[in-house]
């Protein structure tokens, strides 16, 4: 009996990881929102800032060096990539595979039918909130716009997994 516990006991961490990966996915998402840049309005910038432009940093206003500029434009800054969503998607994708395993063992072990209305119904939430979760690891780990969206998706599958969650809680005993 003592697997029964440890299994258990896995089945709740699984769950717990998988709502740490989902708000996870949901704070990319809305950090992705703020990350966007203005672009500059065309003609913005007079040619008296851009002759001020170096005497506003603290150096001397001098002609630019040729070399100096072929130098810059040939360094091209590569974007830096954060692997924090790739390592949400994949704690995600584990707890979605590992919960309907662990949870099917744990009613094997416990003798309990799977035709039981509160198991139904779990199961019947945790696929769209399967589904959410990984349309929301596909979006922030392709860095897709639409953060609404985004946002929608997780919303949307944190109520599936709370609702399950709850389902699980108050199953009779």
């Amino acid at each position: 009996m003592e697997y029964f516990a440890l299994l258990k006991m896995l089945h709740g961490v699984a769950g717990v990881l998988l709502f740490v990966a989902f708000f996870a996915l949901a704070g990319l998402c809305w950090r992705s929102r703020t990350r966007t840049v203005a672009a500059p309005e065309a003609g913005g910038e007079t040619e008296m800032d851009a002759a001020l432009a170096p005497v506003a940093q603290g150096l001397a206003p001098t002609d630019p060096d040729p070399a100096q500029e072929a130098w810059e434009a040939s360094a091209v800054e590569a974007p830096r990539t954060s692997p924090w969503p790739a390592l949400c998607a994949v704690l995600l994708l584990l707890c979605l595979a590992g919960l309907p395993a662990s949870g099917w063992w744990l009613a094997h072990l416990a003798a309990r039918p799977l035709g039981q209305l509160w198991l139904l119904g779990s199961s019947l939430l945790f696929l769209p909130g399967s589904l959410c979760g990984l349309w929301l690891a596909s979006r922030v780990a392709g860095r897709k716009p639409g953060v609404w969206l985004g946002l929608g998706l997780a919303v949307v599958g944190l109520l599936c997994f709370a609702a399950s969650l709850g389902l699980m809680v108050a199953k009779p005993v």
